[in-house]
């Protein structure tokens, strides 16, 4: 659901003097990190359809940039094609994507670049490239008025126009594009959290001055940073439950693990992979403590040194008067999402604390390091951290496993029963998300159940969840595949006809009585409908003083009802409990496992593909 942000009022200029000059030591992102000044919202999981008209949904689920943002000064803009009239969809290739391909491969110009059925712009589209996107393609083009540069027709079905793509790979456009998602790891992409109201999002590098108008806590950092050698300095952490305060998806983080010092050797690491410079080592203190080994970057130790005592903020100012990224963090905000577009200059918006950006590349310049993000904006690595990815993942099954039990627990253990048969003995401790086959064979003992499962041991009901799947869908065929997901397990079970092939365990949407914070799950027979290798999720609180909520980029989203999705998760590890806003979340190596599984089929070097009557997309069936 695309939103377009209304324009704010510039924040308040703070004094300069010489901690502006100073401020050039903290300065310099490569040229080359400018990005799309623009901002883009799309809806997820709050029950609201992103669009039913599939002519619209690239527009509404994924790449909302194309609708709302204007391309880099080299990047076509893609063509409007809502109001042209449907084609027939001609059968899909048999089994293209599974061939191997030498060349030519088509290199996407467009931060989405549209795949059309036949060679002509249609309001129905096949899927979508992503900027520096390559696919497989013949070199033999279809000219046509609309599209001179020619459709080329690409060996998995679909056409491309060339105005908005080239053969040419090694074209600048195409070399400069977003970095193609990570098939090796969990994640597409590296995912980083926000830990401050305002960290703004530029479209370039900004210059010194921009920086001490946009940032001046910069100053008052510094100002800190010049204590006494030993004084205890100030830093926060995140409590690992609650990376925000409104209603989203993204409530769950891991909990603190290493300190200041190794979260700056792991920022160099990541520069060194990056291709950057990392930052020199520094006693100044860092933005915030790290979830993971990877974190933010020091605060210049420069910019410590030659910053006047009283330089930056607003002083006295009345609350008021200051922006919402400014104010007392006593005082509650009121703040939507069109709120935090300010396009001034190269600052383009501003985040709110808990909002995630997924990382395209890492630059830095002068002890200062910033993360290039996937739609082509710069943020300050300096207030960002890098969560854990969860590390579960679910269960391929065998062909004689039909029931599988999931330990929901951080204390789950074996049980054995005695001699007798009539009491269970505690053994060794189960790790939590750790799974196991079930014979089907129950024992209720002194008030608690147990389930046997095909190792001998028992599990006690309390401590699990188990499988209990729905019947097959009357339209689901014996051979085909299709999906069930049990609200009240919280467990979904992947089939082709009658036989289960994959199990894991889920985090539906989160219960209320209260309407405005009731998420629950919507239950029902679907189809998924399109498939995104990622996209962004984000809306405005559900309630007065909820604040807004963007996650760029989840990753192997599959929407099958409006703006409900199958999705992963990265953001927190609470998986067999209530969650979500409404989608169903999955472990990152689970969502992928199932993404690539679905139909409709996603090609090689595709971003997102669309379901049709010719590619028809996996049955999935919720029931509580």
């Amino acid at each position: 659901m695309e939103r377009r942000p209304k324009v704010a009022s510039p924040p308040t200029r703070p004094s300069k003097g010489r901690g502006a000059a100073a401020l050039g030591a903290i300065v310099g992102v490569l040229v080359g990190a400018a990005g799309i000044g623009a901002v883009s919202w799309s809806g997820g999981c709050d029950g609201k359809p992103p669009s039913t008209d599939r002519s619209r949904d690239a527009r509404s689920a994924a790449p909302a940039l194309e609708a709302s943002a204007p391309p880099q000064a080299d990047a076509p803009s893609p063509p409007d094609d809502s109001k042209e009239p449907e084609v027939a969809e001609p059968e899909a290739p048999e089994a293209a994507v599974d061939k191997p391909w030498e060349g030519p491969w088509l290199g996407a110009l467009a931060q989405v670049t549209p795949i059309y059925p036949t060679a002509r712009f249609s309001s129905n589209r096949l899927g979508y490239l992503r900027r520096g996107g390559k696919a497989a393609a013949t070199d033999k083009a279809i000219r046509t008025a609309a599209c001179p540069q020619g459709f080329y027709p690409l060996v998995d079905g679909g056409y491309v126009c060339g105005k908005y793509a080239t053969l040419d790979t090694n074209d600048p456009r195409v070399k400069g594009g977003i970095k193609a998602p990570d098939a090796t790891n969990a994640l597409p992409y590296r995912y980083a959290y926000n830990t401050e109201h305002g960290t703004p999002l530029y479209s370039a590098p900004p210059s010194r001055e921009a920086m001490l108008e946009y940032e001046p806590y910069l100053l008052d950092r510094a100002k800190k940073a010049k204590k006494p050698k030993g004084e205890e300095l100030a830093t926060e952490t995140q409590d690992a439950d609650q990376p925000r305060t409104s209603g989203t998806d993204a409530r769950r983080l891991q909990k603190p693990a290493s300190s200041g010092d190794a979260s700056a050797r792991a920022v160099s690491a990541d520069a060194k992979r990056d291709g950057a410079t990392p930052p020199a080592s520094s006693a100044a203190p860092v933005a915030s403590a790290a979830l993971s080994a990877e974190a933010s970057a020091p605060v210049a130790p420069s910019l410590a040194a030659t910053a006047e005592p009283g330089a930056g903020g607003s002083g006295a100012d009345d609350e008021l008067d200051k922006p919402w990224w400014q104010r007392s963090k006593d005082k509650p905000l009121d703040v939507k999402l069109s709120d935090l577009d300010e396009r001034s200059g190269v600052l383009t918006k501003r985040m709110v604390k808990g909002f995630f950006i997924a990382v395209d590349s890492t630059f830095s310049h002068n002890d200062r390091l910033f993360y290039k993000t996937t739609d082509g904006l710069l943020a300050p690595s300096d207030r960002m951290i890098i969560p854990k990815t969860p590390e579960l993942s679910g269960r391929e099954l065998s062909g004689d496993e039909k029931r599988i039990g999931f330990v929901r627990v951080p204390k789950a253990y074996r049980y054995v029963l005695d001699e007798k048969g009539k009491a269970f003995r505690r053994g060794d401790r189960l790790e939590r998300f750790a799974s196991f086959a079930l014979t089907g064979e129950t024992r209720l003992v002194d008030k608690q159940r147990y389930h046997e499962t095909s190792s001998g041991f028992w599990l006690r009901e309390g401590d699990s969840t188990t499988t209990d799947p729905g019947a097959r869908p009357s339209p689901v065929a014996a051979d085909e595949k299709w999906i069930d997901v049990n609200l009240t397990k919280m467990t979904l079970m992947a089939f082709v006809g009658d036989k289960p092939v994959y199990a894991a365990l889920i985090s539906p949407g989160k219960r209320s009585s209260q309407k405005a914070r009731d998420h629950r799950t919507k239950t029902g027979v679907f189809r998924i409908r399109e498939k995104h290798i990622a996209t962004t999720m984000d809306g405005d609180g559900s309630t007065s003083g909820d604040l807004p909520y963007s996650i760029m980029d989840v990753p192997y989203v599959q929407y099958y009802d409006g703006s409900y999705a199958l999705h992963a998760a990265f953001w927190h590890s609470n998986f067999g409990r209530e969650q979500s806003h409404g989608c169903v979340n999955l472990a990152p190596l689970d969502a992928k496992w199932l993404f690539y599984w679905t139909e409709p089929n996603i090609p090689r070097g595709w971003h997102g593909v669309w379901g049709s009557d010719k590619r028809r997309g996996t049955t999935v069936a919720i029931h509580e």
